[in-house]
């Protein structure tokens, strides 16, 4: 049974690490790009390699944060590493979003890259007070939304679904602190689809008062 248990930790703690939010969040994005890239644009590979690099000082700004973050002070609270993690990945996100509307190369990464920042202000919030899973957060939003623009990308669900129970299998957090990570970016993936319909709804009753107006 112990043998049985410790297999199953180190099965959940190497996922953790394979779908830790550094990597997948790059991920989501990376797979975000070259689908607007395609949809979008000539499918040049010259306009393709400036959002490449920009997806990657985005991803080297907030691991620079992540890592030298801790390594300022002498002593670091356990949730000392969550925090500097989030906020690496907020600035980062944020360094994304304004080169994107800056240079106007579409609307997609810019709508992940603010979701990923609105999920990442109550984490830092509540982190120094309750641990709640950021792997789970960072699962959950990025995959979420890329389900919203492309059913394609449903499959991508499947990774926020095994991070609800490897975090508590790994022993990294409890299950309450993994299922709230889920409803906390949820939350914000559900509220974002609202404001989609909403805003959809709105354009076509625009849309038939103009027809009307027209006749």
């Amino acid at each position: 049974m112990n043998c049985y248990r410790h297999m199953l930790e180190n099965v959940a703690h190497t996922y953790s690490e394979v779908f830790a939010p550094e990597y997948f969040v790059l991920l989501c994005a990376l797979t975000l790009i070259l689908y607007e890239w395609y949809s979008t644009t000539d499918s040049r590979t010259i306009d393709l390699v400036p959002r490449l690099g920009v997806l990657a000082l985005g991803w080297g700004v907030g691991l620079l944060i992540y890592k030298i973050g801790p390594a300022m002070f002498e002593s670091v609270p356990s949730w000392g590493p969550d925090f500097t993690g989030s906020l690496g990945l907020g600035v980062g996100l944020l360094v994304i979003w304004l080169v994107w509307h800056l240079r106007k190369w579409g609307e997609f990464v810019p709508k992940l890259s603010l979701l990923l920042v609105a999920v990442t202000v109550p984490h830092l919030v509540i982190t120094p007070f309750w641990d709640i899973s950021s792997h789970v957060i960072y699962a959950v939003a990025p995959a979420g939304y890329l389900a919203l623009v492309e059913r394609r990308f449903a499959p991508f669900l499947i990774v926020p679904a095994g991070m609800v129970v490897s975090r508590p299998l790994a022993d990294a957090h409890t299950w309450a602190q993994s299922v709230g990570g889920l409803v906390l970016a949820g939350v914000f993936v559900v509220g974002l689809l609202y404001r989609q319909a909403h805003v959809g709804q709105q354009t076509d009753r625009e849309s038939a008062t103009t027809d009307v107006k027209r006749l």
